[in-house]
């Protein structure tokens, strides 16, 4: 399945002929529109590298060819196999890497290792984005886990990611995070302190079980509340139990109150003295001290974007 030209080592594609079975397309509808890299030592445009030489200040490893490194592709497919086997149950990613990335784990691992599987379900998930913008460094738009930790409560992260189905696109917005804040705190309203979880039944679970619909089983979450506000605690119990399922609901009342009046405060003023600050370590090209300062403010809750020169900042 593989050759050699000029120490590089390449998949020949159309050796494979379950090619193109993950993205349910024909070889020549993928390679079609796609960014395939270009070169002189390849035998077809979509063969993929194996195995290359490096230059003299990258990492390298002996090898029959002399020198090199392995390809990404290559890379993803040892590593599963020394940790999860020749064959494993669930390979996750986002949807930009099913083809060329995920086709070709595959098709080297399959024909490496003889084997009729690599991976038995596969979940693509959508992007996260930001004012429709997708999150990328190069947009300076990435949010991370850590820069809510003061600020926002896990349950509502969590929930707020739920709320779109896995396959589908997310906009990460403040409206977003304002309305799962609410509705957990709504929620809490029929908290009871259980210390046996109810069994929760396949009917609620359901959506889940049908390509995890997170957005389905969080509006039978809903049902289930409207029926223990008027029900019985074994009603509580059974919301509670299926909230937990999901990882909501999973601290005390107490706790979810305590976190929502100990939020870390700022005001206007201390925010403009920050940016200033900010504004002044980037001019004297310290550009770790105004990292810094970035930081510190989205520890506490303030998220600032340079643009068309300017710094603006809202809260988060």
């Amino acid at each position: 399945f593989a050759y050699e030209n000029n120490k590089h080592v390449y998949f020949e594609v159309k050796k494979f002929k379950d090619y193109g079975q993950l993205s349910n397309k024909k070889l020549d509808e993928l390679v079609a529109g796609s960014r395939i890299e270009v070169s002189d030592n390849k035998k077809n445009p979509e063969d993929f590298v194996l195995w290359k030489p490096s230059e003299t200040d990258e990492p390298s490893w002996d090898s029959p060819w002399g020198k090199g490194r392995p390809g990404w592709h290559l890379e993803c497919s040892a590593m599963s196999k020394k940790y999860l086997g020749n064959e494993f149950d669930v390979h996750g990613g986002g949807v930009d890497l099913l083809f060329p990335h995920h086709e070709n784990e595959i098709a080297q691992s399959r024909c490496a290792n003889d084997s009729k599987a690599f991976a038995n379900y596969w979940l693509h998930n959508a992007f996260i984005t930001m004012s429709n913008e997708k999150m990328a460094k190069s947009q300076g738009n990435i949010l991370k886990i850590k820069d809510f930790r003061n600020n926002k409560s896990g349950q509502v992260l969590r929930m707020a990611l739920m709320s779109a189905h896995y396959r589908q696109p997310l906009d990460w917005n403040d409206k977003l995070l304002e309305e799962c804040e609410n509705t957990i705190s709504k929620w809490y309203n029929v908290y009871l302190n259980i210390k046996t979880k109810l069994k929760i039944s396949d009917e609620i679970l359901k959506p889940l079980l049908d390509d995890l619909n997170t957005p389905g089983y969080i509006a039978n979450l809903h049902k289930l509340y409207e029926k223990a506000v008027k029900g019985s605690d074994e009603d509580k119990i059974l919301f509670i139990s299926a909230c937990n399922f999901i990882g909501l609901l999973n601290e005390t009342k107490e706790d979810w109150l305590k976190f929502k009046k100990n939020k870390v405060s700022i005001s206007e003023n201390e925010i403009l003295i920050k940016i200033n600050q900010r504004n002044e370590a980037r001019v004297n090209k310290n550009y770790e001290e105004a990292d810094k300062i970035r930081d510190e403010l989205l520890d506490k809750g303030v998220l600032i974007e340079d643009k068309d020169g300017k710094t603006v900042w809202k809260f988060k």
